[in-house]
């Protein structure tokens, strides 16, 4: 009994003497060894910083992916969507009684912005039938008339009918007279494809017609608005007939023929200036072979070149007053709807010279200069030939 506990006095006192060393030596080295791994680590820490962010980068995008996992793998609960009451329709309703019940419905619904009825708890969107129909474009069947309003012209006329500023020009003789003088109220009329609208005179005949317009007498024949009957197709006068496609020739407007001399010296140089400093109000069409600078009445006109004046006055042709200038060299400039004329017949001009101020005169709807260029007699786009 007296071994057995001196044994075991002598093994708890080798422990102690064990754990002490152990602390005295080893942990002296331990806490070194941890200091100096310290040291180091924070020594180099811009070397670590890389490492450490891609693997934080990734440890990211595989927690993120972990949560889409587990998302994906819930069930939702999913909501019915509302049903809308409607109230049933009587099948022995007549067609006028059902059509007008089913009207009154829409507009309940549509009168709610989009709303469930105030029954539904939820209040969530519902989805209302469109009564509304999109209707196509349709040729029309025959000639009708326009009434011309405010800002009118004959392009945009043309442009709503989806045809040609010509076929509103053909169809209408007091438009193709002066095509940039439109009256609000005035009626033009409107034809259902392009082309010319021509009144049969005394003598004519589709042949004759055709021949005028440039076209075939069976293209007219087979118009299906004009109403002629085979196998003749007669025709009498005074009908009006629609020539699909006919074109009519353009005759430019002439004022008149100088008859007196020619200035000695007079040579133009071919190079144009503007007349008058403003915005172009009309371009150059088949139409309107000239160009319209919009600007304040009395505003100073020059002469586009040097010549000499062949022209100065009032005109019946809807000009008004006019200056033109005979430039020696085959070209010819006119000035129209001027408000004061500053030269006369068979004066010499110079390049840039004051000629005549801005008016309205003549067939005008606002102060403008209408200009064109001529070249031996020819109407010219003038943009051609200014800077």
């Amino acid at each position: 009994m007296r071994l057995s506990r001196r044994n075991s006095t002598l093994s708890t006192t080798t422990r102690k003497r064990s754990l002490r060393c152990w602390f005295e030596e080893g942990f002296p080295r331990a806490c070194a060894w941890a200091a100096t791994t310290v040291y180091r680590l924070t020594g180099d820490w811009h070397g670590w910083r890389p490492l450490l962010t891609r693997t934080s980068a990734h440890v990211a995008v595989i927690f993120v992916a972990f949560i889409a996992v587990g998302l994906s793998n819930i069930e939702w609960p999913a909501r019915a969507a509302p049903t809308l009451p409607m109230p049933a329709l009587s099948a022995s309703a007549n067609d006028g009684e059902t059509e007008e019940t089913a009207e009154d419905i829409l507009t309940g619904f549509n009168g709610q912005n989009g709303k469930a009825p105030s029954g539904n708890l939820n209040g969530a969107i519902a989805r209302l039938t469109q009564s509304h129909t999109i209707i196509p474009e349709r040729p029309r069947l025959g000639i009708i008339t326009y009434t011309i309003q405010a800002g009118d012209t004959i392009q945009a006329i043309a442009a709503f009918f989806s045809l040609q500023p010509t076929t509103i020009m053909w169809a209408n003789p007091a438009v193709e007279d002066a095509p940039d003088l439109l009256r609000i109220g005035q009626e033009v009329t409107i034809l259902p494809i392009d082309g010319a609208h021509h009144t049969v005179a005394e003598g004519n005949t589709l042949e004759s017609i055709a021949e005028e317009y440039k076209i075939e007498p069976e293209a007219i024949a087979a118009c299906e608005y004009n109403y002629l009957e085979p196998p003749d197709y007669p025709i009498v006068a005074g009908m009006r007939l629609i020539i699909p496609g006919g074109e009519k020739p353009y005759v430019p407007k002439v004022v008149t023929t100088y008859i007196g001399s020619v200035p000695e010296g007079v040579q133009g140089t071919g190079r144009f200036l503007w007349p008058v400093l403003g915005a172009i109000t009309q371009g150059y069409w088949y139409g309107h072979r000239a160009i319209d600078i919009g600007a304040p009445i009395g505003s100073a006109v020059l002469a586009a070149d040097g010549g000499f004046i062949s022209f100065a006055g009032w005109t019946d042709v809807g000009y008004g007053y006019l200056i033109v200038i005979d430039h020696t060299n085959g070209f010819a400039t006119y000035y129209a709807h001027l408000s004061n004329v500053y030269v006369f017949e068979g004066q010499a001009v110079e390049h840039g010279q004051v000629i005549g101020a801005v008016g309205s005169t003549g067939w005008s709807t606002g102060p403008h200069l209408h200009f064109e260029v001529r070249y031996y007699g020819v109407q010219h786009n003038p943009r051609a030939y200014l800077p």
